[in-house]
């Protein structure tokens, strides 16, 4: 995970609030953690997971999804590591987990992507998962690429 991290970092801190310093040995653990504690909170069905190079175990990335505060609208986020970027694996992860939580999750009823509107490649996956354009907001500036204008993309589930 460190190492997908180290080489992807330049992109990630354009992005991610969680990526504003190269984490150490030491401190991926407490990243990690606070993941955990997102999942554990009593905000629902919580996660981060880890996705992997199926022949190699080698990390190519992430992918979360997050209970909102309304108990039937999930948000999901991502990141992909730098060499593995425009492949489909940000397309693929997100299907899946949505896919997961239509299929596992009787309160679902919306998915949600919140992202800058400088993101374009972020944008591109909404966009080839069916998730139409619901605002542009103002959003705090919390990385390195944001520029303070923020879009919400929404994808209603099935049921």
């Amino acid at each position: 995970m460190l190492v997908a991290i180290e080489e992807s970092f330049a992109e990630l801190e354009q992005w991610m609030d969680w990526a504003q310093e190269v984490p150490t040995v030491g401190g991926l653990p407490e990243v990690l953690r606070q993941g955990e504690l997102n999942s554990d909170s009593d905000r629902g069905w919580d996660g981060d997971y880890t996705i992997f190079v199926a022949e190699s175990d080698d990390v190519m990335g992430g992918v979360g999804l997050h209970r909102t505060e309304d108990p039937g609208k999930f948000e999901i986020s991502y990141w992909v590591r730098t060499s593995q970027t425009r492949r489909g694996v940000a397309t693929l992860a997100a299907r899946t987990v949505i896919s997961a939580a239509s299929a596992g999750l009787e309160s679902a009823r919306q998915i949600m992507m919140r992202m800058d509107q400088a993101n374009l490649a972020s944008a591109s996956v909404a966009q080839k998962l069916g998730f139409a354009l619901h605002a542009q907001v103002a959003q705090r500036i919390a990385a390195a690429g944001h520029t303070g204008r923020g879009y919400v993309w929404t994808l209603d589930l099935p049921g």
